[in-house]
């Protein structure tokens, strides 16, 4: 078992602990018990539960036709304790960033567009540490977290003092964005815990990977919500690695979802960023209509230099003149294909 730390340049930094080096980081972080969930060569649980068993069956019952137990199969992945098995099926997931990055950074080099990534370094973490981060966050040792921070803080060669974009695989919290910009870099294994227990809640805990990114520091001073998001012009594009095509771009932050989503939030806070959302959905929509037709150009041109199959959404974000790919996944699982065919692109 490998885990590659890569960066935008490419540069494999390879970082695996052995157990020596896991103990000596735990030594460092106070004296380690039998109690304690974080140890080298032990996979913590929370229950006793026989997942892959478990998995089995239901993979069967669903092969057999009971394709309503599909959304059951996925709410107990989320769910569930590592095992050897599920963390090899996480690692295969091709919504994790580990897995389609290389392609988007390969692409992005090669292509001649004004597309660009943020500066960005990914993370395949160890089993014990996977598993440890889907553990409550409030029930695991403080020497744990300790521990936790220190690896990330040396294995994502951090800086003090310096503001970081950081998500999952495949879940970036933006919606609790005051988690995913850490400006704690000391604290950043804690932050990570409390991101995957959350994505582990709505069913986005399937991945064993962890990314930091460069914070894109906004330079149009939009308004913010969710707890500190700069609200700025988005696109979502899906597209056909099969046939190199972009088949439509809808506007990320959707006026009838947003406003169907914020206006039926119970909490003065989600009643402000509705408030926050309805001022500034013309300009949203102007720049999405102004833009929309040049991002399209841009991704048609990257895509053939991005080795990929089948069908996914990307997403681009606009920061005063730049244009940055930031996420990527499945088509058929991303949000908004619903609304594509009303948004039907065309490149000339």
């Amino acid at each position: 078992m490998k885990n590659e730390l890569s960066d935008i340049n490419n540069t494999p930094l390879d970082y695996y602990p052995t157990k020596e080096i896991f103990n000596a980081i735990a030594k460092q972080s106070g004296k380690m018990s039998r109690g304690r969930a974080l140890m080298p060569g032990m996979i913590a649980r929370s229950d006793g539960f026989d997942v892959d068993s478990t998995i089995n069956e239901l993979e069967t019952m669903i092969a057999g036709g009971q394709t309503d137990l599909e959304a059951l199969l996925s709410r107990l992945l989320s769910v569930s304790d590592l095992t050897s098995k599920v963390y090899d099926r996480f690692a295969e997931n091709p919504n994790s960033m580990y897995n389609w990055f290389p392609a988007l950074r390969d692409g992005i080099e090669k292509a001649n567009t004004d597309l660009k990534i943020p500066k960005t370094k990914i993370l395949r973490l160890p089993i014990e540490m996977a598993q440890f981060i889907r553990l409550e966050y409030m029930d695991t040792y403080i020497e744990d977290r300790k521990i936790f921070n220190e690896f990330i803080f040396r294995a994502f060669e951090l800086e003090d003092d310096k503001t970081y974009f950081i998500k999952t695989g495949n879940f970036s919290s933006k919606f609790q964005f005051a988690n995913a910009k850490c400006s704690e870099p000391r604290e950043m294994g804690e932050y990570f815990q409390v991101i995957n227990n959350f994505a582990m809640e709505v069913g986005a805990g399937t991945t064993i990977d962890v990314v930091v990114r460069e914070y894109i520091d906004d330079v149009e001073g939009n308004p913010t919500i969710y707890n500190g998001m700069p609200l700025r012009t988005e696109f979502r594009a899906f597209v056909d690695f099969d046939t190199n095509t972009v088949e439509s771009v809808v506007p990320y932050w959707h006026p009838v979802v947003m406003k169907r989503v914020l206006s039926a939030g119970l909490s003065s806070t989600i009643q402000q960023d509705y408030q926050t959302y309805l001022r500034h959905e013309d300009k949203l929509l102007n720049e999405f209509n102004n833009q929309v037709g040049h991002v399209a150009r841009q991704l048609h041109e990257l895509i053939p230099h991005m080795k990929l199959t089948g069908q996914y959404s990307i997403d681009v974000m606009k920061n005063g003149d730049d244009l940055y790919v930031i996420d990527m996944a499945l088509a058929e699982e991303s949000a908004l294909r619903e609304l594509s065919p009303e948004y039907l692109v065309s490149l000339n």
